[in-house]
Formats: C-alpha cells, sequence, structure tokens
C-alpha cells in the first residue's frame, strides 16, 4: 500500500506572508514556526511511512522546508508567474486572469497510490482543488488543514495543537469553540459553509487522527 504526503508549493513567495521576515532572516530554518512544521511533516507522515512529496513551480526552489533524501520533488506543468497576480516587482498586473496547475498533471507524477494526504498553501483553494481531483479518482484522500496555511495560526495553539497527529473532528471542535459558547451557533454556520468539500471529511462520524 502506497501512501504519500503531497505539500504543495513551498516556495519563498508563499511562506513569507505568513512569517515576519525579519525573524527569519535572523534564524533562518531554526525560526520556530518552521520548525515545527518540519518536525510535523515528519512525525506524521515520514515515520508513518508515507512518501513525502513536494509539488513546486519549475521557476521556484523550495523554500523553508527541510527536503530529506527519500522526498520527492515533482513539478507543474505552468510556471508561478503565470499564476501569480503580481509581476517580479511587486507591481499587480493589469487584467490579470490566474492560471492553476493542472491537477492531473502532478497526480500522475505520484505514481499509483492508495492514499493521499495533501497539505500546503492554500487550504481552500490548490489544496482542496487537488485534493477533489484525488478523491474523484478513487484515491482514498484527505486534507491535512494543520499543514495548510492554516498551520501558522495554529501551531502555538497549545489547547489544540499535536505535532505527531491530525484529527478533522478536532479541528472541527476547535475551530467552532474557539470564539466562546456564545458564538457557537454563528460559528457552527460559517464553518459548514466554509469546509463542505468532502477532502477535509467533516461528514464523517468515524475520523480517525493521523
Amino acid at each position: 500500500m502506497k501512501k504519500v504526503f503531497l505539500y504543495l508549493y513551498p516556495i519563498k513567495e508563499f511562506t513569507r506572508k505568513f512569517i515576519s521576515c525579519g525573524d527569519f532572516d535572523k534564524y533562518g530554518k531554526n525560526y520556530e514556526p518552521l520548525v515545527i512544521l518540519n518536525e510535523c511533516i515528519n512525525k506524521r507522515y515520514r515515520e508513518n511511512g508515507y512518501q513525502v512529496v513536494f509539488a513546486l513551480y519549475p521557476d521556484k526552489e523550495i523554500f523553508g522546508i527541510d527536503k530529506k533524501e527519500n522526498d520527492k520533488v515533482i513539478y507543474t506543468d505552468i510556471l508561478f508567474s503565470e499564476a501569480s497576480a503580481t509581476d517580479e516587482q511587486g507591481n499587480r498586473k493589469k487584467d490579470f486572469i490566474p492560471r492553476y496547475p493542472n491537477e492531473m498533471y502532478l497526480l500522475n507524477q505520484l505514481g499509483d497510490i492508495d492514499e493521499l494526504i495533501v497539505g500546503g498553501y492554500h487550504a481552500m483553494d490548490c489544496v482542496r482543488k487537488v485534493a477533489e481531483v484525488s478523491m474523484q479518482n478513487g484515491i482514498n484522500t484527505l486534507v491535512d488543514l494543520d499543514l495548510t496555511d492554516l498551520f501558522f495560526n495554529l501551531y502555538n495553539q497549545k489547547n489544540y495543537f499535536k505535532i505527531d497527529s491530525y484529527s478533522p473532528s478536532r479541528f472541527k471542535e476547535y475551530m467552532i469553540n474557539k470564539r466562546g459558547p456564545e458564538d457557537v451557533e454563528f460559528s457552527e454556520r460559517i464553518f459548514n459553509r466554509n469546509y463542505n468539500s468532502p477532502v477535509y471529511r467533516f461528514s464523517n462520524s468515524k475520523n480517525k487522527q493521523r
């Protein structure tokens, strides 16, 4: 049984939206959130028999992630410059129409797999799209929301975050209740609206920790 953890697009342009540039320049890969992110990938997936795969744009290099010897890198069918709304000088492109990487182009590079866990950038967009196509092709698929861009708001939540496991039911409970009991009904409506894709597995009462 081949199990894969696929992390989408760990590049500087995405990561630096969520971390302090000054702190990263000072600490590099020893910057706390990146240390914890790398430890999570190791504990949750490498140590549990998953092949770790990173998807990159051909014109970008991996950033902030410790690629191990047995990890694999696959590439999108488009350049980052085709997907980004800003040019290399940071100026917004006029009349820009974004292009998305072809999901099957990525999945075909994984070969025959039985289980796919997807993380990376971004939870509600590319991560969801790739996971949905994987599920539609009959692969047992789950999005680890802890290890998407949401990670940077979750990793230091001591009452919730666990380095070695992800549980959809635990995530849902935390997200609905974090604003307090007076907002639970409203929070649940918003949660159900935002996370209605089957790849998040919130409709399954048998969710298990990973």
